[in-house]
Formats: structure tokens, sequence, C-alpha cells
């Protein structure tokens, strides 16, 4: 008869280790906490500044001009050719729903308007500017 207490040569261990398994699982944890703020970083723009510019609140699709000229839409990037077509399939266009426009103000004027443009044609009317409030209360210089 065998006892609970005893091993023999041809008993199996029973018992499986888990400390291996949690120090592995808080291992990627600590690098999950890490790293989850970097993948959440918008695109980087400079906005022109306008002494008349405000907040509004309402349904929107945000297309963006980065300063090297490419197209993102709610922050994914987009080929020129599919802009429009991506744009209507986050909904735009809908009567409820504008297009804000952001671009960076060092981006060729002609590819923010090439954009605008592009939406118009395809009938999406409801397309704005976004700028950035005039910091310290400082008119921006006039151009001539």
């Amino acid at each position: 008869m065998a006892t609970g207490g005893r091993r023999g040569p041809g008993t199996a261990l029973s018992e499986i280790n888990v400390t291996p398994f949690v120090d592995v699982m808080l291992v990627l944890l600590i690098i999950f906490m890490v790293s989850a703020p970097m993948m959440t970083r918008g695109i980087e723009i400079g906005l022109p500044q306008a002494v008349s510019s405000e907040a509004i609140e309402e349904d929107r699709v945000t297309v963006t001009v980065d300063h090297q000229g490419q197209f993102y839409v709610q922050h994914e990037p987009v080929v020129d050719d599919l802009l429009v077509e991506t744009v209507k399939r986050h909904g735009g266009g809908g009567e409820r729903v504008a297009v804000y426009l952001e671009g960076d103000e060092g981006v060729a004027y002609g590819r923010v308007l090439g954009a605008m443009d592009a939406l118009r044609v395809a009938g999406i009317s409801r397309v704005a500017l976004v700028t950035a409030p005039v910091s310290s209360g400082k008119r921006p210089a006039k151009q001539r």
C-alpha cells in the first residue's frame, strides 16, 4: 500500500510551479504600462493662429495635413486618391457631421486647398478650417 507522503522513483510530480509564469506576466504588464501612453500620441501639426477662432462641439470627421503634406482621416494615414472615400466612410457628408480640415502652418497652401476642393466636389459642403487661438492676446502680423 502506498501512502500519500512518500514518493518513489516511479511517481510523477503533479504540482505546477506558477512562480515563473507570474514573473513573466508581471514583466509583460510593466511593458504594456510603459508603452501604452506612447501609442496614443497624436499627429503633431502646428495650427495657424487666428483671433476669431472659437471652440465648436459637434459631430465631426477630422482631416489632417501634416508638415510633409500627408493626409490623415481620424488620425489614420490616407493616400490622396482615397481621401474622399475614407471621409465618407467615417460619416463625413452627412447632415449632422462636419468635416474639420487641419493643416500644418508649414504645409503648402495648395495642398490644403486641394483637399478642401476634393471634398466639396464630392458633395461634402460642411468643411471648416481649424485654427488655434492667438496666445497672450497678441494679434497675428498682417501679411502683404
